[in-house]
């Protein structure tokens, strides 16, 4: 059993001076008189603060060995006296002998506060946190008062029409049922079998890759082909669809209803407990724009919601195809690979598999990675955070480098015809760029750079195609111009 870590936005929202006044209006809201409210709001905001200085950072989250804490229930008992553990976790229905505790420090503060506090002041906090979670889903007051709070740290300038937030809520909730719709609709087995053939090319080319790398010695090549070829792949949606049959939908009760999901939910991933994992599982719904790799299953996972214009386009040609949508399996794929991925072996142990003096190799140039990164500024002083986003940026390079070596293998990748006016390199190059064809607010992008582990989008496109010489080729990048790096600056680990 694995203890859920708090959200990465946490401490951003604790810093924000205006997470105290948030909880005094939700107090307010709720009946409290003003002075009350006040106070209750800083009862809630001291013990939130309290919490939150004992997570560890982002960085320190991406430590997979540091991060994996095995503890025996009867230890913890004794060594943590005041959570009751046995206790907790019967009346949860969770019969366990031991969990994973992924943040020791936090649970030992933790323990301690349940001491230190008093019991009235532990309801006020949780009474915070629980207007806080559900405030979206109430009257109109709070939802005003949680869009309010949120436009502070994302600068959105207005809120999303009922319809927006119905459909992400379909999506997230009941996502498995939505997709069954969704599928029929916008992704045939035609378009599933194009995106298989670009995952096989993409594939044989990062082995190709593997092999012509000056770093790697012959036998950990080997065990990288290995874990290369033992990826699985999961396109478009899941070979059997999750049953919502235990949750109840009345169409006048929104509230009732997300209490119904949550229940459902808590039972979904309650019955999982001490049986054999499910690797045919999906994380994401089949229409939500999203991929993924999971180093635990060794998986590559690309729902149909990403598999649509302008990632993929079954009537484009194949440099669009490669640039959009070829980025982003090289991205995942990659992911096998990076400072994370790295750490797990084909079967998803954590297991070393690297010789010694490869590994120190490898470090060195995901190194190269954080330093490059780490000198590009997003806004004023603000840079990337390069140790936060290396795991990102190096499947990003990687990505981009497999896509491509993959679009040669096509015809159009040996042919020189233009395009409305452009090469098939450079409609390569300018597919990449429209994926990542976005806008953001300077407040959203401050608090993004400071919790995410994706450089911006802009940073996505520019940062990787700096190190590919084929983009300097297709475009005629020469020294002196914003993009152009020296060939020992650029980055190359696949």
């Amino acid at each position: 059993m694995s203890t859920r870590r708090v959200s990465d936005c946490l401490t951003a929202i604790i810093i924000s001076k205006q997470i105290r006044p948030y909880f005094g209006t939700l107090f307010q809201l709720t009946g409290s008189n003003s002075a009350a409210a006040t106070q209750q709001a800083d009862i809630a905001y001291g013990i939130e603060k309290q919490i939150a200085a004992t997570h560890k950072t982002n960085i320190e989250l991406r430590d997979v060995n540091a991060n994996y804490n095995m503890v025996k229930v009867s230890v913890i008992n004794k060594t943590q006296p005041n959570f009751g553990w046995t206790t907790m976790l019967a009346d949860l229905g969770a019969k366990t002998d031991s969990i994973d505790m992924a943040q020791t420090g936090y649970y030992d503060k933790l323990n301690a506060l349940l001491k230190s506090i008093s019991i009235p002041d532990w309801k006020t906090y949780l009474k915070a946190r629980t207007l806080q979670s559900y405030a979206t889903a109430l009257s109109a007051p709070f939802v005003d008062a949680a869009f309010a709070f949120n436009k502070v740290l994302s600068g959105q300038a207005k809120e999303k029409s009922r319809g927006q937030i119905m459909t992400d809520n379909v999506d997230r909730l009941l996502g498995q049922a939505l997709g069954q719709l969704y599928v029929k609709r916008y992704f045939n087995e035609d378009a599933k079998k194009r995106v298989l053939d670009l995952v096989n090319n993409l594939q044989k080319a990062f082995e190709n890759r593997i092999n012509h790398v000056d770093w790697m010695s012959d036998s950990t090549k080997q065990k990288a082909k290995e874990k290369l070829y033992a990826i699985t792949k999961k396109i478009g949606y899941p070979d059997k669809w999750r049953d919502y049959g235990n949750v109840q939908i009345d169409r006048i009760k929104y509230f009732e209803n997300l209490l119904s999901i949550d229940k459902n939910e808590y039972q979904f991933e309650l019955a999982k407990l001490n049986k054999p994992v499910d690797r045919t599982e999906w994380e994401a719904t089949p229409s939500t724009v999203t991929a993924y790799y999971n180093p635990f299953f060794n998986e590559i996972v690309f729902p149909a919601g990403i598999l649509q214009f302008p990632y993929f386009d079954f009537s484009a040609d194949d440099a669009i195809n490669y640039g959009g949508i070829g980025m982003v399996i090289g991205h995942e794929m990659t992911h096998a690979f990076d400072d994370q991925g790295a750490q797990f072996d084909k079967d998803g142990n954590v297991k070393n598999w690297w010789t010694k003096e490869d590994y120190e190799k490898f470090r060195a140039k995901t190194k190269m990675v954080v330093d490059l990164y780490s000198s590009f500024t997003v806004l004023d002083t603000v840079h990337i955070k390069g140790a936060l986003t290396v795991g990102e940026n190096a499947a990003d390079n990687g990505g981009i480098a497999i896509a491509y070596d993959a679009f040669k293998m096509t015809p159009q990748g040996h042919d020189s015809t233009k395009i409305d006016g452009f090469t098939p390199d450079q409609r390569f190059f300018l597919s990449i760029a429209r994926i990542w064809r976005v806008k953001t607010r300077d407040a959203f992008l401050r608090m993004y750079v400071n919790t995410n582990p994706h450089s911006p989008a802009m940073w996505r496109v520019n940062g990787p195609t700096m190190s590919r010489p084929e983009f300097y080729k297709a475009f005629y990048v020469q020294p002196g111009d914003s993009n152009y790096k020296r060939e020992d600056q650029r980055i190359k680990i696949w």
